[in-house]
């Protein structure tokens, strides 16, 4: 899950030496991340369904294959419309493979501390989302762009393709899911707050909220890092800092989950996120950079985590990798609008307050659409029979 979903963040790094060899705007080039989360969110509904259907395993081998592939052909582009269609094939059929069916997996393993099962498991997702641009920013400025791009290509298909002859289902998973998919639509709503399809659509839309806010960070982050002064090493290290204090609080907050509830401590989550998200624009030293980025990191962490978890409780086990494919897909419509937009504003204005002032609306809409689908369970779980 590291490597999987690392790639696709390291548009953060290779977002300054991209525009500087091709002369793109930084809104058109951040519209590659768009198109390429997009199609990871797409994809993962596929890949939700094959899973679901079939073996993950297959799936995560091929992803990898395909992720690998994607990487080197990164290395070859000359144009835009490569690198959205490069940045698609990534997203659409690389990084989802890994996203979706694993997390889906991994539930299934737990029933006791599943929260922190999960927790862990998304744990390792994001150091690869910090460690990958980290190291990306290096290979960079050692030997430039295109050589990164083919030594996370060459690492994908030598080192990370025999790991998915690892992954397996857990004991009596294929009886457990047989006996779901039989159950009737009324048992179904019966046995959750609320209908599962309903719960899924309230999660997916306070998920695009709450990705366009932590989206304009996870794109931007490093260039704004530049602008204030920064250089190339330094600026990548924020990136690295946000994901490295995220693996503690994915764990915080998926144990947390344990104990109050998945929608709880994804409301808590993402209340830390949209309450720091502003202040990046306000910070100008290394040291102040680096403070937010771990305080930011830790809240921002818990989110995907707090995503996971509420859709595992409030859906049934034979749709549940659809399920979480469909908030994927509409968390990185968010992720997408959210590192768009931000390249967008700047180039509008010169700065990035207004970006950063958008991601801040967003993530309060978000609070309110958690906040209201907390009210609404807690009134039907409490409501006379």
């Amino acid at each position: 899950m590291a490597f999987g979903n690392g790639p696709l963040l390291t548009i953060s790094v290779f977002f300054s030496p991209l525009t500087a060899e091709f002369g793109w705007l930084r809104g058109e080039t951040a519209f590659g991340y768009l198109a390429g989360a997009l199609a990871m969110g797409i994809g993962g509904i596929v890949m939700g369904y094959l899973s679901d259907r079939y073996s993950t395993r297959r799936v995560v081998f091929g992803g990898l294959i395909c992720l690998g592939v994607s990487l080197l052909l990164l290395s070859t582009l000359s144009s835009l419309w490569q690198f959205y269609l490069f940045y698609c094939l990534m997203g659409g059929f690389g990084s989802s493979s890994l996203d979706v069916p694993l997390l889906a997996n991994i539930g299934h393993w737990f029933n006791r501390n599943k929260g922190l099962a999960i927790g862990l498991a998304t744990a390792g997702r994001a150091l690869g989302q910090g460690f990958v641009p980290f190291l990306s920013g290096y290979m960079i400025a050692a030997s430039g762009w295109r050589d990164a791009y083919t030594t996370l290509g060459l690492v994908t298909l030598v080192a990370m393709v025999p790991l998915a002859l690892l992954v397996k289902n857990p004991p009596g998973f294929e009886e457990a899911r047989t006996a779901s998919r039989a159950a009737s639509q009324a048992e179904h709503d019966e046995a959750y707050p609320l209908p599962p399809k309903v719960a899924v659509s309230w999660i997916g839309v306070a998920s695009i909220f709450c990705c366009a806010c932590m989206g304009t960070a996870m794109v931007h982050a490093v260039a704004l890092a530049q602008d204030a002064g920064l250089d190339a090493e330094d600026a990548a290290a924020v990136i690295l800092l946000i994901y490295i204090s995220g693996f503690f609080g994915r764990i915080f907050f998926g144990k947390l989950a344990d104990h109050i509830g998945g929608i709880r401590s994804y409301w808590l989550s993402s209340f830390g996120q949209t309450a720091l998200i502003f202040w990046f624009v306000q910070m100008h030293s290394i040291a102040e950079i680096y403070v937010l980025a771990v305080a930011f990191g830790f809240f921002f962490g818990g989110v995907m985590t707090g995503l996971t978890i509420c859709v595992r409780e409030l859906t049934p086990l034979y749709m549940r990798g659809v399920a979480t494919g469909v908030v994927f897909l509409l968390a990185w419509v968010g992720m997408g609008i959210g590192g768009y937009q931000g390249g967008l504003f700047f180039d509008l204005s010169g700065s990035y307050v207004a970006s950063y002032a958008n991601a801040t609306i967003a993530g309060a809409i978000n609070l309110m659409i958690v906040g209201a689908l907390y009210v609404f369970v807690m009134r039907r779980k409490t409501a006379p029979a």
